[in-house]
């Protein structure tokens, strides 16, 4: 029996590789819808740079303020969807077509074990024993002693990084049975499979 390979990757070299790209993604570059999205998606040999910036907005929380899904969970929904999702075509009709939430459905299942929630405050919480509230409530924009102290924490050195590689990897192993095996990344710049 011949073993699927998608860009040359067995499932769990794909696995290996989504984890590191996410989590080194994250710790250099911040953003954990953008570079769990990107991650998923270069392993898997897509890229689309419409829905990767639509994504910026969904960090930390959604619009940096914690309060809502972490920013891995809602990245890798993003690409059950480009993946899965439903259609103009199927929309304009009223077709429901939920092949997507399935997915997320099983991703959803993995960070409630992990983590207990996909809110991103409370995985704050879990990882760092307490929330970090980004937002400036008052002002708008960014909190900064808060974001210092989540940088001190290790926020973004292994904290959230871990938690993107983690997504990453999850969501990599939910889409890998359900995709053709037929695309390359050999061209994308900065990530050997070798490694």
């Amino acid at each position: 029996m011949e073993i699927k390979k998608i860009n040359n990757l067995t499932k769990e070299e794909a696995v290996s590789l989504a984890y590191r790209i996410g989590f080194e993604s994250e710790a250099n570059r911040t953003n954990c819808a953008q570079s769990t999205f990107h991650a998923i998606m270069s392993v898997l040999g897509y890229k689309n740079p419409l829905i990767f910036k639509s994504l910026s907005a969904f960090e930390g929380g959604s619009a940096v303020t914690t309060y809502g899904n972490c920013g891995a969970f809602s990245g890798a929904l993003a690409a059950f969807g480009f993946f899965f999702g439903r259609t103009y075509e199927q929309w304009d009709k009223g077709e429901p077509y939920i092949k997507s939430s399935i997915l997320g459905q099983g991703l959803y299942k993995k960070f409630k074990e992990q983590y207990c929630s996909i809110i991103c405050g409370d995985i704050h919480t879990k990882i760092c024993g307490r929330v970090f509230r980004f937002m400036d409530e008052e002002n708008l924009g960014i909190n900064r002693k808060e974001l210092e102290a989540f940088e001190e924490a290790g926020g973004h050195l292994t904290k959230c990084p871990n938690v993107v590689g983690l997504s990453c990897a999850w969501a990599v192993e939910l889409l890998w049975d359900k995709i053709a095996g037929d695309k390359d990344i050999s061209g994308i710049s900065g990530f050997n499979s070798a490694k």
